[in-house]
Order: structure tokens, then C-alpha cells, then sequence
């Protein structure tokens, strides 16, 4: 077993780890202090590393202790063929171009995804930086009186034809679902793995904390956003070809920067952890911003 060296990426969140061999299956010590890296610190950053998807779909399920399904499974499939690219560049890739706000993916369902990767296939350099906010540094580090005006509030979460777009501008991306999709949870909400608390309001998917006027609604949901975005809030990683992601999607939100068809490629590899969703009732978002046919 090749020693793990971990460094701190921010206070807040982040861990880059060395001395990783990518092999299937790793070995109980390595697990152990990977897991326990993991929920310290929510985001764990791999570089130079040379994996396949099976590897990737492997790492991120024993991050969160759960059986990973057998070489070749491609749970994310069930509605494209081959693996799921975020990509300027591929036919058929995620999000092509525009900006994304920070969100948690799935935040609109009763049981969001738990943990979240991508992989750089192809990066020219330099490339646009995904973003990462700690949803548990954020309700950790909430003035009192902010924390006692949202202590016993609930925010409704999802789509009904758009994004809420708090903040948004033309590039961002909208999405929306033929069927309307939301759900309603604690402003502080209890992490389901590590029982931690969590300020639980994004810009893409939070669409109203319920029970405020429409002015004391936005108003609130202004400063908790200042709060949570604030930029030393914020950690923002600069992709490489071969550098692996991974984070825990019930405790930190992510985000980019403006990404453009005619800019450098930027195909990244996108594996989640255990379905959550109904195959069988889960609906595929529409984009308003597609690459060209």
C-alpha cells in the first residue's frame, strides 16, 4: 500500500491527495482514510491519474461505504450510449456552453444523489474552473441573527419551466423538466451520512422559503447567497487533463464559469454514486443553451 499524502485545499473544504494507485479493489487501510478524508472535507482532488470508468464508478461508491455494481454496469446510461460527458466538444455533451450557478444536482428530489465526479479527458489549458461552497461552513459560520430569522424555515426546491436564475444573467443555463419537479426541506438541513448541519438554499434550484412575503423571501434568500458565495467561501479548482473530482453532493454545491463552444475543450468524465431516482419515472432536463446540430 503506496502512504496517502493529503493537503489541505481550503479552509473550508477540499483535500488533495497523493499516493493514490488506482486499482480495483483497494486495499481496507487506504478505504479507511479515504472515507474518513472524505467526510472531513467533502471535496478530494486527484491528480495525473490514468482511469477508466469502471475506476471511477468503483472510487465513488466506496467513498460512501456503498457496493460498487460490476465492471461495465454504466448505471448512468439508461438514456444515452456511452459514458456521460460534460463536454465543448463532444456530440451530445452536458451543458456545452453558458455559465452554471452553484446548485447540488437532484436538489429538487426526495432523496438527491449522495456524491458526485468528474474526470478531465481532455483539457486544453487554460480552462474554465469549477467552483465548490461548503453547505456545512456556510450554516457553521452564519451570523446569530441570520441563523435565528432561518432556525425552524423550510425552502422548496426545483423546477416548474425554469430555473429561479437568482442572480443569474445570459449565460446562464436554464433548465426545466416537462413535468414540474420540487421538494420542500429544512433551511438547516441534517446531512443524511454525517449528521452535520447544512444551510440548504442554492441559487439554480432554491425557488422560495416558504411562509415570506415575495419581497422578504428574496430579500432572505439574497443574504443567505452573499453569505454561502462569499469569494473566501469559495473553492475553485482549475482543471488538468487526468485530475479526478470527487464531492459530497449533500454538503457542498458546485458551479462554473462562462464556458465557450468556440474556447479550448473541455470534456469532462461525469460519474455519480447509488441511483436515488426512479429509472423508470426520472425525467431527462431540457437546456436552453445546446450545441448546434
Amino acid at each position: 500500500m503506496a502512504e496517502l499524502k493529503v493537503r489541505q485545499l481550503h479552509p473550508a473544504m477540499g483535500a488533495e491527495i497523493e499516493g493514490l494507485e488506482p486499482r480495483i479493489p483497494l486495499d481496507d487501510d487506504t478505504v479507511g482514510r479515504l472515507r474518513q478524508v472524505f467526510d472531513e472535507r467533502s471535496v478530494l482532488v486527484f491528480r495525473d491519474l490514468d482511469i477508466d470508468e469502471d475506476f471511477q464508478r468503483y472510487l465513488v461508491f466506496t467513498l460512501i461505504g456503498e457496493e460498487p455494481p460490476a465492471p461495465g454496469a454504466g448505471l448512468e446510461q439508461a438514456h444515452r450510449k456511452g459514458p456521460m460527458l460534460v463536454s465543448n466538444k463532444e456530440d451530445g455533451g452536458a451543458a456545452p456552453y453558458g455559465r452554471l450557478l452553484f446548485h447540488c444536482d437532484t436538489m429538487w428530489a426526495e432523496k438527491p444523489q449522495p456524491i458526485i465526479s468528474l474526470y478531465g479527458v481532455e483539457v486544453g489549458q487554460p480552462s474554465v474552473p469549477t467552483l465548490f461552497a461548503s453547505m456545512v461552513h456556510g450554516w457553521d459560520t452564519l451570523p446569530d441573527e441570520l441563523r435565528a430569522r432561518v432556525e425552524g424555515l423550510e425552502a422548496r426546491h426545483g423546477h416548474e419551466h425554469y430555473y429561479p436564475n437568482w442572480g443569474g444573467d445570459d449565460d446562464v443555463i436554464d433548465t426545466y423538466y416537462e413535468e414540474a419537479q420540487s421538494t420542500v426541506t429544512p433551511v438547516a438541513h441534517r446531512h443524511p451520512r454525517t449528521g452535520r448541519t447544512t444551510l440548504r438554499v442554492s441559487q439554480q434550484v432554491t425557488m422560495e422559503i416558504l411562509g415570506l412575503s415575495e419581497e422578504d423571501n428574496e430579500n432572505l434568500l439574497k443574504e443567505l447567497f452573499a453569505h454561502l458565495y462569499a469569494p473566501e467561501n469559495v473553492l475553485q479548482h482549475e482543471w488538468r487533463t487526468g485530475d479526478l473530482v470527487v464531492w459530497d453532493n449533500h454538503a457542498v454545491q458546485h458551479g462554473r464559469g462562462t464556458v465557450s463552444l468556440e474556447g479550448l475543450e473541455r470534456t469532462l468524465r461525469k460519474v455519480f454514486g447509488p441511483m436515488t431516482l426512479d429509472p423508470t419515472k426520472t425525467q431527462l432536463p431540457k437546456f436552453s443553451k445546446v450545441a448546434p446540430a
